[in-house]
């Protein structure tokens, strides 16, 4: 719960205007989840001493992507669809790291009573109100032959899920990890994730043209000191681990469970998926455009043949 009223208090800073963007940092906005902590493995390691990076924490990706369309941060973590959102008004985002890609630790849990999809008619869904919130739930709902209007929708942040399932506000909902597994201890269990998606739920880091041409020394370093990071998470699993675990509040083999169900990337699949001349990144965005279209995720398609800087990934 402190760190709920921590994000809170964040998050009203943003709100109210009392944070103010510190000029000399590059401000980088991330919520919680694993694929994102090799960052904060980096920063934990003393990699960013005597940098001008700067991480500030907020409690999910709503706050996140609405920092960052506000100009309160230079950078974010950011899933593909809500970056591909954010360039409907954003035309200058770029992604210029993939972190990881969701293989199952993106969900939609349900109480043990409700026992198949299809037992969700009817019933409270609890989901954030993001792309990839929807992408997760019209998918659900498609195998299970409903639809939005069949289901009541409680919209919730993801600071809020468990909360909310604890207080009985609702009977399921659409998360992901470390929620994910908060959740189950609490008996709820799977009726879906990301890896039966058609599109993959990747996790990538974005900022503006505007900043890659007035500080790419301090990107440069940023991206440099994440591979870092994630040869030593690779290489010295065990303390790496030791290092995450407070962050998330999982136990060791929670973590270590989570992280079955996530692919983190390091340099090698970052120049498959953002190098050469068909990026795997923009056969992605191929197939997610239409869905997003077609669910209404996206007022238009716009072109996004700039999405990708793959500068500082060599």
């Amino acid at each position: 719960m402190h760190k709920l009223k921590v994000f809170s208090l964040i998050i009203a800073f943003f709100m109210t205007g009392c944070f103010e963007k510190q000029t000399t940092s590059l401000n980088i906005g991330t919520s919680p989840w694993p694929g994102y902590e090799t960052l904060y493995l980096a920063r934990s390691l003393g990699y960013f001493k005597n940098t001008s990076v700067r991480f500030v924490e907020l409690g999910s990706a709503t706050a996140v992507s609405r920092a960052f369309k506000q100009g309160l941060l230079d950078v974010a973590t950011l899933t593909l669809d809500e970056t591909l959102t954010l360039m409907q008004t954003e035309p200058d985002i770029r992604v210029i790291l993939v972190m990881d890609i969701s293989d199952g630790a993106d969900a939609l849990l349900a109480k043990a009573n409700i026992k198949q999809l299809s037992a969700l008619k009817g019933k409270r869904i609890g989901v954030e109100n993001t792309a990839v919130g929807a992408v997760m739930l019209s998918a659900a709902l498609k195998a299970a032959s409903l639809t939005i209007a069949d289901v009541n929708l409680i919209p919730l942040t993801v600071d809020q899920h468990l909360v909310a399932y604890k207080d009985g506000l609702v009977d399921a909902v659409v998360t992901f990890e470390p929620v994910k597994t908060k959740l189950i201890k609490k008996h709820a269990h799977v009726l879906y994730d990301s890896s039966q998606l058609q599109v993959g739920i990747i996790d990538v880091l974005v900022t503006r043209q505007s900043i890659i041409e007035q500080r790419p020394d301090v990107l440069l370093e940023l991206i440099q000191k994440y591979f870092q990071a994630y040869r030593y998470l690779n290489e010295h699993r065990q303390d790496a681990i030791s290092r995450i675990i407070p962050r998330l509040g999982l136990s060791h083999n929670e973590l270590l469970s989570s992280y079955k169900d996530i692919k983190l990337a390091g340099r090698q699949l970052n120049r498959k998926f953002l190098s050469g001349n068909n990026p795997n990144l923009y056969v992605t965005v191929d197939k997610l455009m239409p869905l997003m279209l077609e669910r209404k995720l996206l007022s238009e398609k716009k072109p996004y043949s700039s999405l990708i800087n793959d500068d500082f990934i060599q």
